[in-house]
């Protein structure tokens, strides 16, 4: 197997061949004529014709002094290395399927559907008039428990809240006893005091 990089000159057709000239761009001028079969050229290129005036790698191998291109690949195009297919199938999946869960107006005609033949049932709209009703009637309930103050102030008497307000002790208005005291304290603890 043989390997070179050229410039693709020429394509000529003829006699059931297809004949590639590549500008190897080597010292003596390379110009090199590759031959390729009709099944060989719409193999390597199913969509037309290549580019003229490319870089190609170009891959041949010689099989009884006849010249077979297996590969013919354009540098210039872009590539997507072999690694990567699963992970940019994965991602195209993904987009398709956020396209089809993304389609907001599908869901939302359904959901408007829906709505409607609910809105035209009778029977249901009386039920849900009902248990607004209900919900309505006891919230009204509640606020007038809060407001008469049925809650935790419905466990103590009368008597029993009075209880809780009891006089505060008086102030002290002798400073001197609680000096004296403390000054016990701290002869106590450290000796004499010295002044």
């Amino acid at each position: 197997m043989h390997t070179l990089i050229g410039r693709l000159v020429q394509v000529a057709k003829g006699n059931g061949l297809y004949m590639f000239a590549i500008d190897t761009q080597g010292e003596d001028g390379g110009m090199l004529m590759l031959p390729m079969t009709i099944e060989e050229y719409y193999e390597l290129f199913p969509a037309g014709e290549p580019p003229l005036n490319a870089q190609y790698e170009i891959q041949f191998e010689q099989i009884n002094d006849t010249i077979h291109v297996r590969s013919m690949f354009n540098l210039a195009s872009e590539v997507i290395p072999a690694e990567l297919v699963p992970t940019l199938t994965a991602t195209q999946e993904m987009e398709s399927m956020g396209t089809k869960f993304m389609d907001t107006q599908k869901h939302e005609a359904a959901l408007e559907e829906r709505l409607q033949a609910i809105r035209s049932d009778e029977s249901l709209m009386n039920e849900i008039q009902a248990a607004l009703a209900a919900e309505q009637a006891k919230r009204e309930e509640n606020i007038k428990k809060r407001q008469a103050g049925t809650g935790i102030e419905a466990l103590f008497t009368d008597e029993e809240a009075a209880n809780f307000k009891q006089s505060k002790p008086e102030p002290v208005t002798d400073y001197s006893a609680t000096a004296q005291a403390s000054q016990r304290t701290i002869l106590g603890n450290y000796g004499e005091a010295t002044e």
